[in-house]
């Protein structure tokens, strides 16, 4: 093991925890998803009530539940992958292909979270609101899906630099 990789050690380990909170955190709020249409089909039918708040925030969590769990997603192959091409490649040129996909994966999440970071503030500084029956600041949303695809983009680059796994009886990330 390389002076690099032992340095770098403690930041992918803290970027592991971070993901593994985000997965926990998006597991709750599918959660919370299934409370809020169980209580929105309760006050709507038997009580003859429905509420103004339920769709609005079911759309919320539903945003929370995906930009948490992307990056933890990402980490552990999850993705989609279409590996057809390097399946019938030779071995060593597969696992360039599939490296080389994971790196424009990594620079296009990258790219797109270097566009979040200025509206996010763009929206920050506006003080934009969203257009729902519960209005709620813009930032702190796209700030989230700004995060999970930076964690996403980083663990991108990581599936680009691991050791070959194929011989190993690996998966395609």
């Amino acid at each position: 093991m390389s002076n690099l990789t032992k340095a770098m050690q403690p930041l992918l380990r803290l970027q592991d925890a971070i993901s593994l909170v985000g997965q926990w955190l998006g597991g709750l709020s599918l959660a919370f998803i299934v409370v809020i249409y169980a209580y929105e089909v309760f006050v709507r039918y038997l009580m003859g009530a429905p509420t103004s708040w339920a769709s609005d925030f079911v759309s919320f969590l539903l945003l929370i539940s995906v930009f948490t769990v992307l990056p933890w997603l990402t980490r552990e192959g999850g993705n989609v992958a279409v590996t057809l091409l390097p399946d019938y490649m030779p071995a060593r040129g597969g696992q360039l292909l599939l490296r080389c996909g994971f790196v424009v994966a990594g620079i296009a999440c990258l790219w797109v979270t270097y566009i979040g970071v200025q509206e996010t503030l763009l929206l920050f500084q506006r003080n934009t609101m969203t257009l729902t029956t519960v209005r709620i600041p813009k930032w702190p949303l796209l700030a989230l899906i700004t995060f999970g695809l930076f964690n996403s983009g980083l663990y991108f680059f990581r599936l680009a630099a691991r050791p070959n796994q194929a011989a190993q009886g690996g998966i395609h990330a």
